[in-house]
C-alpha cells in the first residue's frame, strides 16, 4: 500500500527549534533523543515520521514531554529519509520500507529500547506514539508485543484493517483530511476489552503531517490544532494508564 499523495507531493516545512532533552547512543548505530523527567510515571516511545529528527519531532516530544511523561524518539530510521524519488515510486518506496521499517528489521532496535526504558529507567508503564510511517511501526510493535499500554496513531499512513485486528493495546487515532475513513478500523478496536479506552478524531481542516514535518506551527491556526492532538495524546494516555 503506497503513502498517500500528500507524503510524496509535499516537502517537509523549513523550521527551526532548539530542542531541552538530551541525546545518547543506546547502541553503536542507535542515536536517542530523551526529553522529561525520570521521575515520569509514564514513558512514551515516540516514532517520528519519515524525514526523521527534523525540528518538529524534537518540539513535539517535548510537549509531551512537559505533560508528565518521559520521551524517548530512538532514530530508527538512522536519519536517512527516503529520497523524493523514491517516495514518487511505489516500488521503491516499498524497498525502502522493507530494507528501513520492517518489523523483522528493527526488531533488535525494539527490544534495546523498551530494555532500556524498562530495566535501566525502571519504567513499567510505556505507551507508543507514531505519525505516518510511525504510526504503521506502531501498530505492528502493538500486533507483536502486549507489553505496551497503548498507542496514539497521528496522521497515520500504510494502515490496514488487519493492523486493527492485530493490536493488543487501545489506540488513540488521529487523522487529517487527508487520511482515509477510519470508522471500520475504529469499530475492530472498540470491540476488544479495552474498546471503551480508544478514541477517535478526524482533523478534517488539517492537512497530512500538521503535527509533525508538514505542520507549519508559525502558523497559529495549525499550531493549536497540533496542540490539540498532542492534548487529546496526553488525555488518553492518563486515562489509559489510571485502568492499566
Amino acid at each position: 500500500m503506497p503513502l498517500i499523495p500528500q507524503c510524496c507531493e509535499t516537502p517537509p516545512v523549513q523550521a527551526h527549534y532548539t530542542p531541552v532533552g538530551e541525546t545518547f547512543k543506546l547502541k553503536d548505530d542507535l542515536e536517542c533523543y530523551v526529553s522529561g523527567s525520570k521521575d515520569s510515571k509514564s514513558a512514551i516511545i515516540f516514532f517520528y515520521d519519515i524525514y526523521c529528527f527534523h525540528p518538529n519531532a524534537y518540539q513535539g516530544a517535548d510537549i509531551l514531554a512537559k505533560s508528565g511523561f518521559r520521551v524517548i524518539v530512538p532514530d530508527f530510521l538512522r536519519n536517512t529519509p527516503p529520497s523524493m524519488d523514491t517516495l514518487m515510486d511505489q516500488e521503491k518506496f516499498a524497498k525502502y520500507v522493507k530494507i528501513n521499517a520492517s518489523y523483522e528489521v528493527l526488531k533488535p532496535d525494539y527490544e534495546a529500547v523498551k530494555n532500556y526504558l524498562v530495566n535501566v529507567e525502571k519504567f513499567d508503564k510505556v505507551f507508543l506514539i507514531g505519525f505516518c510511517l510511525g504510526a504503521k511501526m506502531v501498530m505492528q510493535v502493538s500486533a507483536h508485543d502486549s507489553f505496551y499500554l497503548g498507542g496514539a496513531l497521528v496522521h497515520p499512513s500504510l494502515l490496514e484493517l488487519s493492523d486493527f485486528e492485530n493490536a493488543q493495546a487501545p489506540m488513540i487515532i488521529l487523522p487529517s483530511s487527508y487520511e482515509r475513513d477510519f470508522t471500520q478500523d475504529y469499530k475492530v478496536l472498540t470491540s476488544k476489552t479495552f474498546g471503551s479506552l480508544c478514541y477517535l478524531q478526524r482533523f478534517d481542516d488539517m492537512e497530512h503531517g500538521w503535527c509533525a514535518a508538514r505542520g507549519d506551527w508559525s502558523d497559529p491556526r495549525v499550531a493549536s490544532r497540533a496542540n490539540e492532538a498532542f492534548r487529546a495524546v496526553v488525555t488518553g494516555f492518563s486515562k489509559i494508564s489510571t485502568k492499566a
